[in-house]
């Protein structure tokens, strides 16, 4: 992890170079410090303080956005003794870092995230952890809060889960106000009060399209095809398509704005499996295959589920696959 550490004093400097001797992190003393700790937010991973709690909290509190953006950030008392986990200890990964930090300079690991000191599962960290995106992470307090209270919640997936504690549900058929449910697909729950949506990253969209295409208009086809399937975007892992695609700047431009990686498939995977695809002789002349989206969504998803077949727009076409993925692991 690309990691800061910053003192202001002699004996802070001793300990800041002893955590960057292990850590691999840059060093920085009091020269533009808040300067270069405002540089560092947004470039760095992990940010170390060698410091007092309240210098470090005037410092960066004008920098933090979101749990799902800021960089961890971690306070070590002067003399090494203590390793503190003070942001973004879950999904910026300042509780793990504390802890192997704490462990290398032969210090004291200090974590106060709730769920951690009372033993419950944190589903950020169990999302993390499984390459699961979070789609709504407002509801993750309240899914929080009921487990630090003793309550029970529902958990409903559509992949197995190894290592689910006795207070978390998976039946299906409770009581319980608050759930979690794992799935690419949109559903609708008006049984409980909050839910929170776990996105594994299972679906591959492949896309054929003539040569340039309208960025907008492929963009609307996309959404239209999403929505129809009833399939989160949170859930594309990739969009592919074959070599003559590859720098189509609709495709390009669409990936772009959503975060999406373009994966090419080979045109001879695709045509050891063309029996299964529906087939356009014009896309053969074209291209020299007779599926694209649906032929590609095969080959990169590895042989996955068909989720959707192909689907025509004008111009345009589209496939879903589904990738299989392995069970997910739970911890508390």
């Amino acid at each position: 992890m690309k990691t800061a550490c910053f003192y202001l004093t002699e004996q802070g400097r001793k300990t800041a170079e002893k955590i960057c001797a292990v850590t691999g992190g840059v060093l920085y003393g009091k020269d533009n410090f808040r300067d270069k700790v405002r540089e560092c937010f947004d470039s760095h991973e992990v940010l170390v303080f060698v410091m007092a709690a309240g210098i470090v909290i005037r410092t960066i509190a004008p920098l933090i956005k979101s749990k799902t953006t800021d960089p961890a950030v971690i306070l070590v008392s002067q003399d090494g003794r203590y390793v503190i986990s003070l942001l973004s200890g879950h999904l910026g990964g300042a509780n793990e870092e504390t802890g192997r930090i704490a462990e290398l300079i032969g210090a004291q690991a200090v974590i106060t995230t709730a769920t951690d000191v009372q033993n419950v599962v944190s589903f950020d960290v169990f999302a993390k952890k499984n390459n699961l995106a979070i789609e709504n992470i407002d509801n993750l307090k309240y899914i929080s809060s009921s487990l630090l209270d003793g309550n029970s919640i529902d958990l409903i997936s559509d992949i197995r889960i190894t290592g689910v504690p006795e207070y978390i549900n998976v039946s299906g058929k409770s009581e319980n106000e608050y759930a979690v449910c794992i799935s690419d697909r949109i559903t609708d729950d008006a049984f409980h009060k909050k839910v929170l949506y776990l996105r594994p990253k299972d679906i591959v969209i492949g896309i054929g399209c003539k040569r340039d295409i309208l960025s907008d208009y492929l963009d609307s086809c996309f959404q239209n095809f999403l929505e129809t399937n009833r399939l989160s975007l949170h859930s594309v892992r990739y969009v592919s398509t074959i070599e003559l695609k590859k720098n189509e700047p609709a495709l390009l431009e669409m990936c772009r704005k959503y975060g999406l990686e373009l994966r090419i498939a080979d045109l001879k995977d695709i045509e050891k499996h063309a029996s299964g695809f529906e087939q356009s002789e014009f896309v053969m002349k074209v291209t020299g295959v007779p599926s694209v989206a649906e032929g590609s969504a095969f080959v990169i998803s590895e042989q996955g589920e068909k989720i959707k077949g192909k689907t025509k727009f004008s111009g345009v076409t589209m496939a879903a696959y589904r990738i299989s993925l392995p069970d997910l692991e739970m911890e508390s």
